[in-house]
């Protein structure tokens, strides 16, 4: 019993959580829940009586009950039979009408609850750092973002119709007691046992079910990202068979044990009714040989005892049912409940200062960065990007060159030394302020699924004038004017209708747009064939001249014009110059040069 009742407990407070703010909903479904209770009891109450009447036995009343029958004959002058059968229909039309209320209400809430869950899950996902990213599959993050909300739903309806169902359960036990007091004991006994055994069932099947679930669906969601992220590459390998494989392993961890968790989930529930029916016949048989020769006598308790326990027994048995619901539904519950409520992803702290415009040099001061605790990727690192130069970061794969980007980006924070600014601690500015003056593009483009115009404004608001200069400044202005629908032409998923080359071309093209006083460019042209990193690499030299340029370069031909190079390599600046003045000391950079030919 204390383990039903921490049960309820924890189930009352996730309803508190989810539908925190729409208390005053809360309260009315608890009231129509009361009020639906005492239209079902009322139809019990009325029920006797017409019984009565309709075999013409004079046996006596309800006691506790005689006022209201006597009441009510004596204020409307109709037969019996007749006035009760219409005040019986009449409170079936008005439970009929309180049952469409609360059904309207519970989905009103729901809606309401789901959407902002939604919102919420987003808006945290938005908040949340980029180590987040780094550290989660894409498949855990699509399940808490788009699958697991919607068990939210389950919840909230089941939550909210065993509360009600559990109301009117208590008032109509209440008016059988006064029918027979030994009658009552009975349901209640028996309903306890089931309680009981749906408990234990809920915490062994539908608890396990309802997270192999949540794991399968996490496990589906990875793979089809995965496949879809990768397609052109799986197909160049014939590798669909492959991924097919990892699918069919993903659905079989949860349908493979769905049947046997299932079908004990809805035994308990088959079972009460069953057992249910065998013990009604049984009643009638007992009652007709103790009471032969007064079985009239019996007739009018039997039926409202037996249509008495015909409202009890399916809604506890729902109630089951239900419960089951909400332990299936409870792992995702819980995932929500901790994600919403994780800070470990809420380390980097946004700066009060506004970011107008660039006025001085960036400088790295002493740099130190680690992911984890005493293992430095970034030890000691001093770089000046010069206003209005290019700069340029070059080295070997993993010496750390693109987690300086991160750095500059924000995306993580420095854990020693600092990044200056216009002679302002980067950690100082307002992120959002600092980030309109950034021109952002990475080796590997993003370009998602709807026109050429979207892709290059990104969701700010520019005129078209400013996108085809942009476009223009970026040498793929030609290029999409001459397709069919020029800048309202669709790029296809990841912009599978375009090259390389021409997605990169509208990279730039969206970092222009922006009129950023910061380019940074972090190889981007490391993906592209020699001639589409001619193209692109003219549109750099071209728009470079007159913005501040941070580049991380993978080839030493892009960056030969650069004012400045720093070679890096193991998280360290070993050498720092122009072109000339690094291959006159034939130092790493003059060894890496020579490697390419």
């Amino acid at each position: 019993m204390t383990g039903t009742l921490n049960d309820l407990q924890r189930i009352l407070q996730l309803l508190r959580f989810y539908s925190y703010g729409y208390k005053r909903y809360l309260f009315a479904l608890f009231a129509l829940s009361i009020l639906q209770g005492l239209m079902e009891t009322f139809q019990i109450i009325l029920l006797y009586p017409i019984i009565n009447a309709t075999i013409n036995f004079q046996g006596s009343e309800i006691a506790i009950l005689e006022p209201f029958y006597t009441f009510v004959q004596n204020t409307v002058d109709l037969p019996a039979i007749v006035l009760f059968s219409l005040l019986f229909t009449l409170i079936v039309f008005v439970t009929f009408l309180v049952s469409l209320v609360y059904r309207y209400l519970s989905l009103y809430l729901t809606k309401k609850v789901i959407t902002r869950t939604k919102r919420t899950i987003f808006d945290k996902l938005i908040s949340n750092d980029y180590q987040y990213y780094v550290e989660n599959k894409r498949g855990d993050i699509l399940y808490n973002v788009v699958t697991a909300p919607g068990q939210v739903r389950y919840f909230l309806e089941t939550s909210t119709t065993i509360l009600s169902e559990g109301i009117i359960v208590v008032t109509i036990l209440v008016t059988i007691f006064f029918v027979s007091a030994g009658a009552a004991a009975l349901i209640i006994a028996g309903s306890l046992l089931f309680v009981l055994v749906v408990r234990v069932v809920g915490k062994k099947v539908a608890f396990r079910l309802g997270r192999l679930h949540m794991h399968s669906m996490q496990s589906e969601n990875e793979v089809i990202s995965g496949y879809v992220q990768g397609l052109r590459q799986i197909r160049s390998v014939c590798g669909d068979a492959y991924w097919r494989e990892q699918y069919d392993i993903a659905l079989d961890k949860f349908w493979d044990k769905y049947i046997r968790l299932s079908f004990f989930r809805h035994l308990p529930g088959e079972a009460l009714q069953f057992l249910f029916f065998i013990g009604i016949a049984a009643m009638v048989i007992t009652l007709y040989y103790i009471y032969q020769e007064s079985f009239l006598f019996v007739i009018p308790f039997l039926g409202t005892f037996v249509f008495s326990a015909m409202k009890v027994i399916p809604r506890i048995t729902t109630m089951s049912h239900r419960y089951m619901i909400v332990m299936e539904t409870w792992p995702n519950l819980e995932t929500i409940y901790q994600f919403l409520n994780d800070s470990q992803y809420h380390k980097i702290e946004d700066g009060a200062r506004t970011f107008d415009t660039l006025t001085s040099d960036i400088v790295f001061d002493n740099v130190v960065f680690s992911y984890y605790k005493g293992q430095d990727l970034i030890e000691g690192i001093n770089l000046t990007i010069r206003r209005k130069k290019v700069t340029a970061l070059v080295g070997h794969s993993g010496s750390g060159k693109s987690t300086l980007v991160s750095l500059l980006l924000r995306y993580y924070d420095v854990t020693g030394g600092r990044i200056q600014i216009n002679g302002y601690d980067l950690r100082e500015y307002n992120r959002e302020t600092l980030l309109q003056k950034v021109g952002y593009v990475s080796q590997d483009t993003f370009i998602y699924n709807t026109t050429v115009r979207e892709n290059i404004s990104f969701g700010g608001s520019y005129s078209d004038d400013e996108i085809a200069e942009a476009a223009k400044k970026a040498n793929i202005h030609a290029f999409i004017a001459g397709l069919p629908e020029g800048y309202d032409s669709i790029v296809g998923d990841q912009g599978i209708k375009f090259s390389g080359g021409e997605k990169q071309r509208i990279a730039i093209a969206r970092a222009l747009v922006r009129s950023p006083e910061i380019l940074v460019l972090d190889e981007a042209t490391s993906n592209l064939d020699y001639e589409s990193e001619a193209i692109v690499q003219e549109s750099i030299n071209r728009v470079s001249k007159n913005i501040t340029t941070f580049i991380i370069a993978h080839r030493l031909s892009t960056i030969r014009r650069a004012d400045t190079i720093y070679f890096m390599s193991e998280g360290k600046i070993l050498e720092s110059g122009n072109h000339d003045e690094l291959m006159e000391r034939k130092g790493c950079y003059y060894e890496l040069y020579e490697s390419e030919g």
